[in-house]
């Protein structure tokens, strides 16, 4: 008797659901054709110079010093557009940036064709 009281409960959900009108299909829900993609190749960085401050231009308390900077990498693995986005001190920041722009980079890679890509570079102080 349960087994057939079961039956008719779970039977009857069916039929409501079955009753239930379709969703009406917008152009929106489609999906659209997207290009294989043969991978992202992340850059890596090739050539840096090393960056020399003075003892007397860095600050006397160090925990935690550093420099951060955005840029974006261009398809030759050149910085452009260089931001201080975390600064230390004019005069550090000013020897970073110059640093970072004779950097060199090879480019980042997708579809097997290099792209500019933004990036975020921390620069830690240290004595």
């Amino acid at each position: 008797m349960r087994r057939m009281l079961a039956a008719l409960m779970l039977s009857s959900m069916a039929l409501i659901a079955a009753a239930a009108p379709a969703k009406p299909v917008n152009d929106s829900d489609l999906t659209s054709v997207r290009p294989v993609s043969t991978g992202v190749t992340a850059p890596h960085l090739v050539y840096s110079n090393k960056i020399t401050i003075a003892s007397s231009e860095l600050p006397d308390n160090m925990a935690g010093s550093r420099v951060v900077l955005k840029f974006k990498l261009d398809t030759t693995g050149s910085p452009q557009n260089i931001q201080v986005v975390e600064p230390l001190t004019p005069s550090i920041d000013a020897r970073v940036v110059d640093a970072v722009r004779k950097f060199r980079w090879s480019p980042a890679v997708l579809n097997n064709q290099t792209v500019p890509i933004d990036l975020n570079l921390v620069v830690q102080v240290q004595r």
